[in-house]
């Protein structure tokens, strides 16, 4: 039984929560949070509710972090000088030298440090990653309405960088070149976001980010020569197009119907991805095995703060990067 604990019980944390009590093998022994109403939102009392994790953090193999993220660097520090294992929600910190550091320590003492990239555990991404090959053009798009917990964080922090962390792992090259527009509708920081982005092997991706949108939508588009593949992150369905040049006559000196295309829907294992993203965590406390992914984790973060750099001041901008001067150093 993998024992853990939970600090920040907002939005993502009480999702945390909710799935923990589902997952066999796994105990949610203590939650923090300072805020009392989101504390309420536990109800057994089997669990030790606090304002400080110091009450129970003696008490768990692990702790999952879902505060708000000028406070995951302090926060993740303090377990780990603790020997906590942890499970970091995305992004992992403010800075590449502060990811680092926790990578650091974490390697030191041998703990599990993961970043909660919750859709590399969704079933489609799974499959998707057996079906690229060379892929010449990868488009996104990742929208929905605007919600006030989020506006601390651009978009590009609070939605696009799960975009940024798929095409970055599907395409595994250096970048070359990223060209980045923002514009501010509800919040301070940049609402809506577009970037164009040229990989060193040649593959270009275009990811559009949006949370002033009307509707929920998280697709994913893959140009390759063997087909054209589209997967929808929230139904966790992949569909491949594949090209044909079949044709049939219907009668003589009639209409003709020609068949261009083909389309598959390939059967994907649906679950929930987040429970999918626990159940790992606990695991790699469990076994000792895939305690750390930093440079993965790293690459996407870079990746991440060098478009969130070229939006600032907040405002609508367009930039032009090279990719090997603009990008923070590993």
């Amino acid at each position: 039984m993998v024992k853990l604990g939970i600090i920040g019980l907002g939005h993502m944390g009480g999702y945390h929560a909710s799935v923990c009590q589902m997952i066999p093998n796994i105990k949610l022994v203590g939650v923090s949070d300072t805020n009392e109403q989101n504390l309420a939102k536990i109800s057994s009392d089997k669990v030790i509710k606090s304002k400080n994790f110091l009450d129970w953090i003696d008490l768990v193999d692990g702790i999952i972090i879902a505060v708000p993220t000028d406070f995951h660097f302090s926060i993740a520090k303090a377990c780990l000088e603790r020997n906590k294992n942890i499970l970091l929600e995305k992004p992992i910190t403010k800075t590449i030298e502060q990811a680092k550091e926790l990578f650091e320590l974490a390697e030191k003492k041998d703990l599990v440090l993961h970043t909660g990239h919750v859709e590399r555990f969704n079933g489609a991404v799974q499959e998707l990653k057996k079906l690229i090959h060379k892929p010449y053009l990868i488009e996104c798009h990742r929208m929905g309405p605007f919600s006030p917990r989020v506006q601390n964080d651009t978009v590009v922090l609070d939605l696009m960088i799960h975009d940024l962390d798929i095409v970055s792992m599907l395409v595994n090259s250096p970048v070359k070149t990223i060209n980045v527009i923002g514009k501010t509708i509800k919040s301070e920081q940049s609402d809506i976001a577009a970037v164009h982005i040229e990989f060193e092997n040649g593959t270009l991706a275009n990811i559009i980010s949006s949370r002033v949108s009307h509707i929920k939508k998280r697709m994913m588009s893959i140009h390759q020569e063997s087909a054209f593949l589209q997967l929808d992150f929230t139904t966790q369905d992949i569909f491949i197009h594949r090209h044909s040049s079949a044709s049939v006559k219907v009668e003589h000196n009639q209409m003709k119907y020609r068949q261009e295309a083909t389309v598959e829907r390939l059967f994907v294992y649906k679950e929930n991805p987040l429970k999918q993203e626990i159940d790992y965590f606990a695991n790699a406390i469990r076994t000792g095995k895939n305690k750390r992914d930093a440079q993965q984790d790293l690459d996407a973060l870079k990746l991440t703060l060098t478009i969130e750099k070229a939006l600032e001041p907040n405002h609508d901008c367009s930039h032009r990067r090279d990719g090997n001067t603009s990008q923070p150093s590993l």
